[in-house]
């Protein structure tokens, strides 16, 4: 190799090598950090670590977590919850409402609510169905009997499969209140007695969410940022590899690169 084509072709590898440290080693920008025994990593982050209203946030906006006595703590919009788990390779998060589980009778209070979060229920959850304080229900089902909500022994408290629903006619039942819960499917399997001795168990392990990326973080990560958040001026940023925050994406386009690497085999072919 004559030594102008090999000054052109070093060159050239310098060039694109560079073009790909600014999007890469973003580690260091999002470094990771536990919470009990919870390592709490990027897309999610502390609340307490970011202390200046004007801190750059890195991660999603709604996936701040508490931690609180080593136990780290997400709030939905739906009630505030205990992270027992965090699988960055499944993306998925397990969550036990904090209000049960201090409970021998574990009594659900709220249906679980994602809004526009980046959230989404897992395949290996299972919906449960609870009916409190019926008056008119069918006869072939057994009560919970763990619940005692009135002194009217005649009001009675059910819970059953989401997916019965519809084969048992609940729509005839007259009760107070009617509240979905999720499980994980695997921790109702071969329970004695059913569901009725065993969805207490079942609640105080939690349910599993997905994540997905962010509508507003997609473009960012596409190009290797960590998606981040001004807290300032409360909009979406990136987080490049080189320091750098810019609003959209660490490089203008695919084509940035491919153009360096147009010009560099251009030159070197020239001569």
């Amino acid at each position: 190799m004559s030594k102008p084509l090999q000054t052109l072709f070093t060159l050239s590898i310098i060039l694109i090598t560079s073009c790909y440290a600014d999007i890469s080693n973003t580690s260091t920008l999002c470094p990771p950090s536990f919470c009990g025994n919870i390592s709490i990593q990027y897309p999610f982050w502390i609340k307490s670590h970011t202390i200046n209203p004007s801190d750059q946030l890195c991660g999603y906006p709604d996936f701040g977590l508490e931690c609180s006595q080593d136990k780290a703590i997400i709030t939905l919009p739906s009630d505030t919850y205990y992270v027992t788990n965090i699988d960055y390779d499944t993306y998925s998060i397990t969550l036990v409402d904090i209000d049960i589980l201090d409970q021998k009778c574990p009594r659900a209070r709220k249906n679980v609510t994602l809004s526009n979060l980046p959230l989404s229920f897992s395949s290996l959850d299972l919906n449960l169905s609870f009916y409190f304080n019926c008056s008119s229900y069918p006869l072939s089902l057994d009560p919970i009997g763990c619940f005692e909500l009135s002194n009217d022994e005649k009001l009675k408290s059910y819970v059953i499969l989401a997916s019965d629903e519809g084969e048992i006619g609940y729509d005839n039942w007259k009760c107070e209140e009617h509240v979905n819960v999720i499980v994980k499917s695997d921790e109702l399997n071969d329970v004695v007695g059913g569901l009725i001795n065993g969805f207490g168990s079942a609640m105080k392990k939690g349910f599993v969410l997905n994540w997905r990326k962010a509508e507003d973080c997609a473009q960012c990560e596409i190009s290797g940022g960590y998606c981040g958040y001004n807290q300032s001026t409360k909009k979406s940023t990136c987080i490049c590899g080189n320091g750098s925050v810019v609003a959209k994406s660490c490089k203008k386009g695919h084509g940035h690169l491919s153009g360096v690497v147009t010009w560099a085999l251009g030159s070197v072919t020239s001569v």
